[in-house]
């Protein structure tokens, strides 16, 4: 009886108890923490793969929407191209030979490089090679070069092949760095030079029309095209040499003859898969490659024609169209990819320890972080798909929805009508009443497109002062009328701005699907090209694709 006594005492003794204590608690911790460390293992690479998985889409993402900014710039290159080949000024002097036109000309060359800044150079060569105007940008402050010093480019690569081409064809240089007097410019000025033939009345070929396009506008598009992505933006050209790289150092290795700086030399494999494929995606030791190629030929239609440089002082002629292309790519590398693990980790810790002490307090911080991750790409949706200022579809989701009602009039034979709408004097309202003053007009010009079109009709906004209307089920050309004249209407009366009055109006090409095309690439550039004899003829009316005159 001693020793129970004994014995019991020893056991409830506080040293006993605190002993018990932690092996009951050892082994409930151990089972616990098993479990919930088994749960919070799962549960983490579950995540990680999906982050991964998140991480491709957002890449893929992002080099479709860069695809889709170069295709549009290329696009609005070809209509300013064939605009300036068919400008009445040109075409009264090629017919009178007076002189006088050629000061017109000048004019409407200095209205477009001072409205795109895109342009170099804008001029008209006789088809002996002379130049008989040209207008240079001059820092923003474009100019007609003086008579004296025009010169004669009869033995240019670019003037004789340019030349050769037939009616409404589209000459491309090589995408390469600006080289005068044999040397290249520094600071280095990338350029694309874009003509196409002059023809007179009588269908004689009296010269070209070329523009210097200023190429690093287009790596500029490409590099702020809503960026969605950790990636780094990548332009490589067919022999895999560097166009754009976040190290300018590797840029333009071939016009130095330098193959070192090419993506065969850094990560073969990498180039094995993009130079063989036209998209896609590659994982190679260095990281992860999302990719898509460009064709520019392709783009600006059958019509085209290019050579292509490999260097300084070496020029090849590559005609055709699946020859010539760009490369666009997306790169995740594989520290980029580790510093996002690592943090996906660390997060994970935290909420691994607060499983063990509270297993509520780790589950409302997984429904917190799986809500915040819905969230984000829904707001990435969103900002990818609609315009922040207007609220409005913006170009991505405008051809979608394009494409969405090609698909139901080839369905149901039915049409639909495209109208490209150009705000007039909307330059002069920033330039006058400043910039907020022009995105409070912006917003205000949505509206009424909005209250003029019908609910079952696309309103969009594609750039700037740009904005697009689908008319679907179109019934009667009345209707369109009405439609056409109510916007236009609707800007008839000064509009009340914050800092002021503004007075714009509406210039609008209409094109018919499937009248006037059936692909709807060809119809917006139909409409665009409508909306710019509206403009000729004195703004704010509608133009029909395909007519030299306004409707109404």
């Amino acid at each position: 009886m001693q020793e129970m006594t004994m014995d019991i005492e020893i056991q409830t003794t506080p040293a006993a108890i605190i002993r018990k204590s932690l092996g009951l608690f050892l082994i409930i911790f151990l089972f616990t923490g098993t479990v919930f460390s088994g749960l919070t293992l799962a549960f983490y690479y579950s995540v990680t793969k999906t982050t991964l998985n998140n991480l491709k889409e957002k890449e893929q993402f992002e080099v479709d929407l860069q695809f889709q900014a170069l295709n549009d710039t290329l696009s609005s290159i070809e209509g300013d191209i064939l605009f300036l080949s068919q400008q009445n000024e040109l075409h009264k002097y090629l017919l009178t030979g007076d002189t006088r036109w050629l000061d017109e000309l000048a004019s409407e060359y200095i209205s477009i490089a001072t409205q795109k800044h895109i342009y170099d150079q804008i001029r008209f060569l006789d088809s002996s090679g002379m130049e008989i105007v040209r207008v240079n940008e001059n820092s923003g402050n474009p100019a007609k070069v003086p008579f004296k010093e025009l010169q004669l480019k009869q033995d240019r690569y670019y003037f004789k092949d340019c030349l050769k081409m037939g009616k409404e064809e589209i000459y491309i240089s090589p995408f390469d760095l600006n080289i005068e007097h044999g040397r290249i410019d520094i600071p280095h000025k990338p350029m694309i030079r874009l003509g196409t033939p002059v023809f007179d009345q009588t269908g004689k070929k009296r010269g070209i029309v070329l523009a210097n396009y200023y190429g690093q506008k287009l790596l500029d598009t490409i590099m702020h095209s809503e960026p969605v992505s950790e990636g780094q933006t990548m332009l490589l050209n067919g022999e895999g040499y560097w166009l754009l790289n976040p190290k300018p150092e590797l840029e333009w290795g071939f016009m130095f003859h330098d193959k070192q700086r090419t993506l065969a030399v850094t990560d073969p494999t990498a180039w094995l898969a993009i130079g063989n494929t036209d998209q896609g995606e590659i994982e190679t030791p260095k990281g992860i490659y999302t990719f898509k190629t460009v064709y520019p030929l392709k783009t600006m239609g059958s019509r085209s024609s290019i050579q292509a440089a490999k260097g300084l002082g070496d020029r090849t002629d590559r005609s055709r169209q699946n020859i010539y292309h760009w490369h666009l790519v997306s790169f995740l590398s594989t520290e980029k990819i580790a510093a996002l693990g690592k943090s996906v980790w660390l997060k994970f810790l935290i909420i691994g320890a607060g499983l063990l002490m509270v297993n509520a307090l780790g589950t409302l911080v997984i429904a917190f972080a799986i809500t915040k991750q819905k969230i984000y790409r829904s707001q990435l949706q969103v900002m990818a798909l609609f315009d922040p200022l207007t609220n409005l579809p913006n170009r991505i989701l405008f051809f979608d929805r394009l494409r969405m009602a090609a698909e139901h009039s080839r369905r149901y034979a039915s049409k639909f009508a495209l109208l490209y709408i150009d705000l007039d004097g909307f330059k002069q309202v920033n330039d006058s009443l400043g910039h907020e003053a022009g995105d409070e007009l912006l917003t205000i010009v949505s509206h009424q497109l909005l209250k003029a079109s019908r609910k079952s009709d696309t309103v969009a906004r594609l750039a700037g002062d740009e904005f697009a209307v689908i008319y679907a089920g179109l019934d009667s050309l009345q209707a369109l009328d009405s439609l056409a004249k109510r916007i236009i209407n609707s800007f008839t009366l000064p509009v009340e701005l914050t800092a002021g009055r503004a007075t714009i109006g509406a210039s609008i090409g209409i094109a018919f699907f499937p009248d006037d095309s059936d692909d709807v690439v060809k119809l917006v550039n139909l409409a665009d090209k409508a909306m710019y004899v509206s403009k000729q003829h004195g703004k704010n009316r509608y133009t029909l694709a395909g007519s030299e005159v306004p409707a109404g």
